[in-house]
């Protein structure tokens, strides 16, 4: 009986995991605001800092910061710079989002000093649904077609 119990709660729990995802795209493919406008909305304005403040308003990247750097009378110029978003594969970008994610640590040579220093995950934290990744992932690889 307990079986039974637990089989029926799980599939209750999965069908309405299942039930929410289809109302929210059947909720998005019927409302007024299309696909493309709701990723621009949230890329511009997601719950935190904009996406466009460090990417761009086009998604291409830009430059956060430049600095110079000294290390035993030899000068570096570095720069942070963020990556064009607009052709990076769905995958990849829900990836990068996740809060929880590890990236492997790549290797640095003696002569990489910038990339060495300013290595890591520099995104900020977002908590966003899949459906809304989806849409400014969207909406990224769409900038230029428009």
């Amino acid at each position: 009986m307990l079986k039974i119990i637990i089989s029926l709660f799980v599939g209750i729990l999965v069908s309405g995991s299942e039930i929410s995802q289809s109302l929210v795209k059947k909720q998005l493919s019927e409302s007024f605001i299309t696909r493309y406008e709701y990723g621009k909305m949230l890329y511009n304005n997601p719950r935190g800092i904009s996406c466009a403040k460090c990417h761009g308003d086009n998604a291409k990247g830009t430059i956060i910061s430049k600095f110079k750097h000294v290390v035993k009378e030899k000068s570096y110029n570095c720069q942070i710079r963020t990556k064009d978003m607009t052709t990076i594969s769905l995958e990849k970008f829900t990836l990068i989002l996740n809060p929880d994610n590890l990236i492997e640590k790549p290797v640095f040579d003696t002569t990489d000093l910038c990339s060495k220093m300013i290595y890591g995950n520099t995104m900020p934290k977002y908590f966003l649904t899949q459906d809304e990744l989806e849409s400014i992932h969207y909406y990224i690889t769409h900038i230029n077609q428009r």
